[in-house]
């Protein structure tokens, strides 16, 4: 009975310790898209911040050119630098509210020394966008 006792003390620790890997939140940090590792005149800046309202209980789900870079929880941003030339910037939120498909794709242009700053907003009850400021 002695073994048992011991082996579910362990297999609950384990359990425990697992559920706070899988609970713990990814906060956004900065990705490097230009693996030169170039100085702020030779690359632009992307930075997704979400809106006063945007609601507590999603997270943004950023996408580059189809990479996940980030994911903006609750009173976070993102600011990396970006190589300069054309790129793809999409959202999709956590939990899903896009019962439609995809998320829309917005195109950009990025040039070298400028700053692209973007705000996640609900556009209808069931789609967030990115607005550009």
């Amino acid at each position: 009975m002695k073994i048992l006792t011991n082996i579910f003390s362990r297999l609950t620790l384990v359990a425990i310790a697992c559920t706070l890997v899988v609970s713990t939140p990814i906060n956004a940090g900065e990705v490097k898209t230009n693996p030169s590792g170039a100085d702020s005149a030779r690359s632009a800046r992307l930075i997704v911040k979400r809106s006063a309202n945007f609601g507590v209980d999603e997270s943004i789900n950023l996408f580059v050119d189809g990479t996940k870079v980030a994911v903006v929880g609750h009173d976070g941003s993102y600011d990396a630098p970006l190589a300069p030339g054309n790129h793809a910037l999409s959202i999709s939120t956590s939990p899903e509210t896009f019962p439609e498909g995809a998320p829309k794709r917005l195109a950009i242009t990025a040039e070298p020394g400028k700053t692209y700053t973007f705000t996640a907003v609900w556009s209808d009850p069931e789609r967030a966008v990115l607005v550009q400021n």
